[in-house]
Parts: C-alpha cells; structure tokens; sequence
C-alpha cells in the first residue's frame, strides 16, 4: 500500500456535494463546481488487482497500473452519489452493482477502485474499466449521474473529466477537461 502524500487541496472532498445543474443559484452550483473539480484532482486513487492496490491520480502517468493491467485507454467511474451520509451505504453498493452489470454488457473488463483524499478519509468506490471508448466513458459518466471521472490513454497523464461546462470560478488545470 501507497502512503497518502498531501497534495493541493485534498481535504476538499470530506466536505461536498453534486450539485444538479440548474439548482439553486448558478453562482453558487459554479463555486461548487469549481471546489469538486479541485478535490477530485487532488485525490488518490487505487485499483486492485489480485491482493494489491496501486496508485494512480490526475496529471501524472500510471505506468504501474498500466504493467499490471494491460489496456489502450482507462476509465476510473463510480456509481456512488454523494454527499456522505445522504445517500445511504446499500443504496450507493447497490448502484455500484448496477454500474458493474452494465459495464458487462458492454463486453468491458473492470477491477475494483476506490478514490480518497489523502487521509484516506471521503472514500468512494469504484472501478476502473479497460478499453472503453471516451464516448462510452462519458455516456456512462452521464447515465450513472456522475460529476466527473478519470480517463487516459495508455502511457499518457491521466485526465479529470468534469461532465458540467466549465465554471468561471474554476482553476486552470492542464489535465482537467470541462465537457459540460
């Protein structure tokens, strides 16, 4: 296991929330939108692969991922919605299924994952999907109601994609892309 380093803002995602575009004042969704989008760049991610995690985060390539499960492009999507404590722990696992028996209809291979900030606190579980397209990725992003996710290409940084336009309160990340 990977000792969590402290980097930009990761105590950012213990306290957040999804805000639903078009709720409440756009000014306030936009500042949030900006925070999350902070946090979620700032997290760690694991995948496991038999009985050890490995290590992946926005802006940096994955080469031990990459030697451990071999693929053209990645997906880091989880089905969780939160904030914590809102959505209950079997409503959230029981997306989490849902999320898995779709990407097995779509013919793609996964591993478990999660993403943490670096007290491995606010966890989120996920998976990390093997040779989905960027359309198949932000489909699903959608479809499971997901406010971002990860996606690289084999060798390259990984990248945050953020499903909501890009608000103006937003940091100039080279590694964050606002598809709204």
């Amino acid at each position: 296991m990977y000792a969590l380093a402290v980097t930009r803002d990761d105590a950012a995602m213990v306290e957040h929330s999804v805000p639903a575009t078009g709720s409440g004042p756009a000014r306030v969704a936009e500042e949030e939108r900006a925070r999350l989008a902070r946090a979620w760049a700032a997290a760690h991610y694991f995948v496991t692969v038999g009985r050890q995690e490995w290590l992946f985060r926005t802006g940096m390539t994955a080469p031990e991922v990459e030697r451990q499960i071999m693929a053209n492009r990645y997906l880091f999507i989880t089905a969780w919605n939160p904030p914590p404590g809102e959505t209950p722990r079997p409503d959230n696992d029981a997306a989490q299924e849902r999320l898995h028996a779709r990407l097995h209809a779509l013919g793609l291979g996964f591993h478990p994952a999660l993403g943490c900030d670096n007290r491995g606190g606010m966890v989120e579980h996920g998976c990390v999907v093997l040779d989905a397209t960027l359309e198949q990725a932000d489909a699903l992003a959608r479809e499971f109601g997901q406010g971002g996710t990860l996606f690289w290409q084999a060798g390259a940084p990984v990248r945050l994609r953020m499903m909501w336009p890009r608000p103006t309160q937003a940091d100039d990340d080279p590694h964050t892309d606002w598809i709204g």
